[in-house]
């Protein structure tokens, strides 16, 4: 996996955390990395986080998309996913280790 496109999967993965409210999750796939953030909505309404900076930092990625889960399904509260994910160019997978700081 490039280095590249691990420096890019982790600034995605901080910027989603910083966003979202909460910890972003980043998780190698066979053609490169998936960053994943739960958001959790107290009523169905609201909830914490800037929505615009969540959606730029999605867009960092070569791919992204959700998953909502209503609250009458999960006892009054709306659950969503949110999800990016970046090519590797097709080497070989790297553990994803957080780059260091230049």
């Amino acid at each position: 996996m490039s280095g590249a496109s691990r420096r890019r999967a982790w600034e995605i993965a901080e910027r989603l955390s910083q966003a979202g409210g909460g910890e972003a999750r980043l998780t190698t796939t066979p053609t490169g990395y998936r960053i994943t953030l739960a958001i959790n909505r107290p009523d169905g309404a609201g909830g914490s986080g800037d929505h615009r900076a969540v959606l730029a930092a999605l867009a960092l990625g070569d791919r992204w998309g959700h998953g909502y889960s209503p609250p009458p399904r999960d006892h009054g509260t709306a659950r969503e996913l949110v999800w990016s994910e970046v090519d590797g160019g097709g080497r070989d997978i790297e553990s994803p280790e957080r780059p260091e700081h230049e």
